[in-house]
């Protein structure tokens, strides 16, 4: 069995499907449009967490984002929401661990829910001045204006795919990568 990409996955957080491919099959229970939970049943039922960024039409998404730059991103609903539904997934399932993706404002939430056995993985985190870069893969697109603060952290990897400041953000642009989750 393949691995499952960190496009496919990041793709879907903003218009869920019922299955991911690779065994992934959606908890409707856990998942709502701002994080979705998806269990693998042929893999001993390893959990993913997939957490969506931020959606221009959803005002509370830009108010969210406003609290990230202000350094206050755990007083959000979106982060509290986030964290109760990787607990809650992980006592269902009876997990200790989960993987944990993310996307922009979903990748910053998603490195601040990262329990120390989780797994992080993101792409083009916001990030504020002087906030280091947490745990986990962290990525961003070269020329991507929201994730330049954290640029210089030791574990984040700039993707050298030729992008301009008007397509760095797209989650597209790890398509033909080779990250997995």
């Amino acid at each position: 069995m393949t691995k499952l990409s960190l496009h496919t996955a990041l793709k879907n957080s903003y218009n869920p499907q019922k299955t991911l491919g690779k065994g992934y099959i959606l908890d409707d229970e856990l998942s709502n449009d701002n994080q979705q939970v998806y269990v693998n049943r042929k893999k001993n039922n390893k959990l993913l967490v997939s957490v969506t960024g931020t959606r221009l039409n959803k005002l509370s998404d830009i108010g969210t984002d406003v609290y990230l730059g202000l350094g206050k991103l755990k007083d959000t609903n979106r982060y509290k929401e986030a964290d109760a539904t990787l607990e809650k997934a992980k006592k269902k399932y009876n997990k200790s661990k989960a993987t944990i993706v993310g996307h922009s404002l979903g990748a910053s939430i998603g490195s601040y829910i990262k329990k120390s056995n989780d797994k992080f993985i993101g792409l083009d985190a916001g990030y504020t001045i002087g906030q280091p870069t947490r745990e986990g893969e962290h990525y961003r697109s070269k020329n991507d204006i929201v994730s330049l603060l954290g640029s210089g952290a030791t574990n984040m990897k700039t993707l050298d795919k030729n992008t301009n400041i008007l397509n760095a953000h797209d989650v597209d642009n790890v398509k033909e990568s080779k990250i997995f989750i």
